[in-house]
């Protein structure tokens, strides 16, 4: 009776352990991080991403963000919690609309602003200064620029980002999720987050094959320092080359982003286009001030034109991008993705993310998404 009693006692507490460990997506309104034994945790250093050791005596309660794609990567970490301060940028416009946290967690709309943000960051050090966070994340800035900050508001600075703004599965990526979870003690969420864009990247070569094949492809309308038209366009970044896009800016040019000339869009003919819905305005309007050149393009008088969701919104949409990618190979390799539901899977990555489906909500925003391009 008593083996029993104890086996009973003992598969309650590991149920328990699963419902409750520290991975799950965080939810608005939790608590501030502790230890996972609830103790608060003892002093500690963190190396950031220009490789500054930055020494807590204990887990930050509170936190700001500036920086491009910063407040995204903590949000998918730490969600709300303990956030006090954004950039301006962060609480309007499609940066809020593009961007799938605004769904999950809507309060941060209501923060106080610690920047304007932008192609220039920089810090509004008054407000930073008032509000005390205990932390401030900032992507993108230099090591000088983040030694200046922590010295003069006395508050820690970690790095987050610092390369180019077009990786999702790369090192540095990792690194960021990782220094966001050591920072706020949470750890086995931010290495939940590194499993899962390993394995999905997995699972994209694997459905894509392993040589670059299919119709040429070109994507417009791509997101540089805001919203660009279909000459908008770019070479050799994950989202193409991880589902093995022959992306037909791959031999003309070494630059990541740059904008085409109509003539050279004419000249290259790609067999299907994809365009990025951040440009979407744009789109519509070159298309109906100049519909001759659109015609023109054999991509556009064969109907091989398909819309995607923006992945690039003040930083990459991690979580979307990945979405777009199992769509692009669809359309690209279909026999690699007939299984594949984007409505499925939008679930899974979202509710992954930022703990919830919002797949519903961005399709409000970007009905266009995932169909063929319609001319309004």
């Amino acid at each position: 009776m008593l083996k029993n009693l104890l086996a009973w006692g003992a598969g309650l507490l590991l149920s328990a352990s699963i419902i409750t460990g520290c991975g799950s997506a965080p939810t608005s309104g939790e608590k501030s991080p502790a230890s996972p034994n609830g103790e608060e945790k003892s002093a500690y250093v963190v190396t950031d991403i220009q490789g500054r050791e930055v020494r807590f005596e204990k887990v930050p309660k509170s936190a700001a963000v500036i920086g491009h794609g910063g407040l995204k990567i903590y949000t998918y970490v730490c969600g709300d919690n303990g956030l006090i301060g954004v950039e301006d940028i962060e609480k309007r416009g499609r940066t809020v609309t593009g961007q799938s946290f605004h769904y999950a967690y809507p309060n941060i709309r209501n923060l106080d602003t610690v920047g304007k943000g932008g192609p220039e960051i920089v810090p509004d050090h008054e407000q930073l200064a008032y509000k005390k966070p205990e932390v401030i994340f900032a992507a993108y800035q230099s090591k000088d620029e983040m030694d200046t900050l922590q010295a003069k508001l006395n508050i820690p600075v970690v790095g987050l980002l610092s390369g180019s703004k077009d990786n999702i599965f790369n090192e540095e990526v990792y690194q960021t999720f990782a220094i966001v979870g050591k920072t706020m003690n949470r750890t086995e969420r931010a290495e939940e987050i590194i499993r899962f864009l390993k394995e999905t990247q997995n699972d994209l070569q694997k459905r894509a094959g392993g040589a670059i094949s299919g119709p040429r492809v070109y994507m417009g309308g791509c997101s540089f320092r805001g919203e660009q038209g279909i000459l908008s366009t770019k070479e050799h970044v994950d989202l193409l080359d991880t589902v093995k896009v022959n992306n037909v800016m791959n031999d003309l040019t070494k630059e990541k982003g740059m904008i085409l000339d109509k003539e050279k869009l004419l000249e290259i003919d790609p067999e299907l286009i994809l365009l990025d819905l951040s440009g979407k305005k744009r789109i519509l309007g070159e298309l109906e001030k100049d519909p001759r050149f659109f015609d023109s393009l054999t991509a556009f008088q064969q109907g091989e034109t398909y819309a995607i969701m923006p992945y690039f919104t003040y930083g990459m949409n991690f979580d979307t991008a990945l979405l777009d990618m199992y769509y692009i190979g669809k359309l690209t390799h279909p026999d690699g993705f007939t299984d594949i539901d984007i409505e499925a899977k939008a679930k899974e990555i979202y509710t992954l993310f930022v703990g919830k489906n919002v797949y519903d909500e961005l399709r409000q925003v970007y009905p266009e998404a995932f169909k063929k391009f319609q001319r309004k």
